[in-house]
C-alpha cells in the first residue's frame, strides 16, 4: 500500500460578503456541493469539494477570512493535482466570494 501525501494550505483575504452571501454565490454556480459547517476549533466555515483530493474550508478571522485547501492523495501525480485544486481555489472560488487583498498565511489548525 502507498503512502498518501496530505498537507493544509491557507489564504487570508477580505470580502464584503458574509458566510451566508458566499455560500450562495458558490451554490448558485459551483457544480459540487458547498455547506456552512461547524469547526469546534475555528467556528463556522463554508466548505466544499476543489477536486477529487481537494477541499476548501473558508473561515471568519477578525475582520478577514482564511481559506484552507485540506490536500490528500493516496497516489498519481501528487504535484499536479495539488496544484489543480490550488489553481480551482485561487482563480475559481475566491473570485466567487469576492475576496481582495489575498495573501498566503498559515493554516489556523
Amino acid at each position: 500500500m502507498g503512502k498518501t501525501a496530505s498537507t493544509t494550505l491557507a489564504w487570508s483575504f477580505e470580502s464584503e460578503l458574509s458566510q451566508d452571501e458566499m455560500l450562495r454565490r458558490l451554490d448558485e454556480r459551483w457544480p459540487s456541493v458547498w455547506a456552512i459547517s461547524d469547526s469546534h476549533h475555528h467556528g463556522d466555515y463554508v466548505g466544499g469539494k476543489l477536486t477529487p483530493e481537494a477541499a476548501a474550508r473558508i473561515y471568519e478571522d477578525g475582520p478577514r477570512f482564511v481559506v484552507h485547501l485540506r490536500f490528500s492523495s493516496a497516489g498519481g501525480d501528487v504535484k499536479r493535482q495539488l496544484l489543480e485544486a490550488q489553481q480551482r481555489l485561487i482563480v475559481e472560488v475566491l473570485p466567487l466570494v469576492g475576496a481582495r487583498d489575498v495573501a498566503p498565511t498559515e493554516p489556523l489548525d
